[in-house]
């Protein structure tokens, strides 16, 4: 019953402050708030769009002001209204400076599954000005709420907060306020200003803007329901390294309590050295005719990104400062992280020996490694798929998960196995998790029942953890914690429950760091 009445009192606190903003919006002469409202700790009230289910979704969100002109290579600075605004966050926001990187990688999965490319349409809202989030919330709730931060992937150069498939409100249906976020990206967003005129010559341009909307996260999210004591950053991809390297930061000590990291780039892997990224960065403005800082600062945000045949990942760049790689800075947490069964089947070139002999060469023993994956499948493309794959996310993501746990975290390990309908080319693709685990499956995929089942399995598990740290709970398959002895991995596909073809042999070959 007392969970009733708070219930019942949240949900007339905030029809009251609802009609007095109606009172002083007719005083004033302007509009009356048509959606539901949400008050920030500044005293800001946030007007947003009512959906359905119950769920209200307050939609680019202004966090940091606007990076161009002399801000464009500066840290973010956080966005300040008057006293008592009413500002609308019924919009989507458009997305940070890239290329088409990501629909073009819709385009190849939908065309895997016998679609026209066309079915997916090009980004066309794109601006400098993009430093926003956004939050679907439980219109009726008691308040402290977990709250799930998704950063997003795209290998630091393409992705957004509102692609289709990261659309929060069936993931706050489940109890949840989910926040979506972005950042600057590729050279306006992780690259160092390799020039003696640079005002801020780090680099970390992007993560520092995720470190600001962390802060604004804790600073605001009381006013959505959310707890700030109880934040789940959720990441995938570039976005799950990202969240690897804040775990390796002592600007982000606060921010955040659990992480959970689906197919990230992590461990040595999740960030890069800074005289790598200083080299990189010469070549790349070299190549695009800059050779300052103003000249930088200078051009359209259209002529600073693309790599222009520069072989280059924008990591974060661990300079000791804000990102440090040791494996002694490991602040430990709750974690739940894992890759899926073929990240690299989709990248791989069509020349099978050569894409063997490629993924041999992440390995001190390639023999041994070639003599394992043989051993499990004749077809050179599958042996090819499995070494790229632990090379690059599983064992990454199971280091990570013993150092989380050797330091005093609890960790749980998962792989995911489940392959669509008609979707044996690709395989448990890379980001073939993210439409269950926010039930946002696009209608061109195959999505039967099975698919369903796994959703509700994932999500329930995913929910659980971000509430207490721990997936488990009624109904639910066990999920064993993963620790320095017991290598336990979750298999969530077709079946869910203990996987048994672990990767731990795969990745004793490859070489230490």
């Amino acid at each position: 019953m007392i969970g009733t009445h708070l219930i019942a009192e949240r949900f007339l606190s905030r029809l009251a402050m609802a009609a007095g903003l109606a009172v002083a919006a007719c005083a004033a002469g302007a509009p009356e708030p048509a959606g539901p409202v949400a008050t920030l700790a500044d005293g800001t009230h946030l007007t947003g769009a009512a959906q359905v289910d119950g769920i209200d979704a307050f939609l680019g969100i202004r966090y940091g002001k606007a990076p161009v002109g002399p801000a464009r290579f500066r840290a973010p600075e956080a966005v300040t209204y008057a006293p008592g605004a009413v500002v609308a966050a019924t919009a989507l926001p458009p997305a940070c400076p890239q290329d088409q990187g990501n629909p073009n990688w819709y385009r190849r999965v939908a065309a895997a599954f016998g679609k026209t490319p066309d079915i997916i349409p090009p980004l066309a809202a794109i601006s400098e000005d993009c430093l926003f989030l956004n939050v679907w919330a439980p219109r009726q709730h008691a308040g402290d709420l977990p709250v799930m931060v998704w950063i997003h992937g795209g290998s630091n150069i393409n992705g957004w907060s509102a692609e289709p498939n990261y659309l929060g409100a069936s993931l706050a249906g489940k109890g949840v306020v989910l926040v979506s976020l972005q950042y600057r990206l590729g050279n306006l967003g992780f690259l160092p200003l390799p020039f003696v005129d640079a005002a801020d010559p780090s680099g970390q341009y992007g993560l520092q803007d995720l470190l600001l909307a962390l802060q604004w996260v804790r600073e605001n999210i009381t006013g959505f329901g959310g707890n700030a004591g109880n934040v789940t950053l959720m990441g995938e991809s570039a976005g799950g390294g990202n969240i690897a390297a804040l775990m390796h930061s002592p600007a982000a000590v606060g921010l955040f309590r659990r992480a959970i990291i689906e197919s990230g780039a992590l461990g040595p892997q999740a960030t890069t050295d800074l005289q790598s990224a200083l080299d990189a960065a010469r070549q790349i403005y070299a190549a695009k005719g800059i050779r300052s800082a103003a000249a930088a600062g200078a051009a359209p945000w259209r002529d600073l990104i693309g790599l222009e045949g520069v072989d280059y990942y924008h990591y974060p760049v661990a300079d000791g400062r804000l990102v440090d790689a040791s494996p002694d800075a490991l602040k430990a947490t709750d974690l739940l992280i894992g890759t899926n069964r073929d990240e690299m089947l989709m990248y791989l070139p069509a020349d099978t020996d050569a894409a063997v002999a490629s993924g041999l060469e992440y390995f001190a023993r390639p023999t041994a490694a070639q003599a394992y994956v043989a051993a499990r499948s004749p077809d050179r493309r599958e042996q090819a798929n499995r070494l790229e794959t632990a090379a690059n996310f599983q064992c990454p993501a199971l280091k990570l998960a013993a150092r989380n746990s050797a330091a005093g975290g609890t960790s749980f390990v998962y792989e995911f196995t489940r392959v669509r309908m008609h979707g044996a080319a690709l395989g448990a693709y890379h980001g073939a998790e993210i439409p269950y685990v926010f039930d946002t499956h696009d209608g061109w995929l195959p999505t039967g029942e099975t698919d369903r089942t796994l959703t509700d399995t994932i999500m329930a598990y995913w929910v659980n953890f971000a509430k207490t740290g721990n997936p488990n709970g009624s109904g639910l398959p066990t999920w064993q914690a993963y620790g320095p002895t017991a290598g336990y991995l979750q298999e969530l596909g077709t079946q869910v429950g203990q996987a048994t073809d672990v990767p731990t042999p795969l990745c004793q070959f490859l070489d230490k760091d």
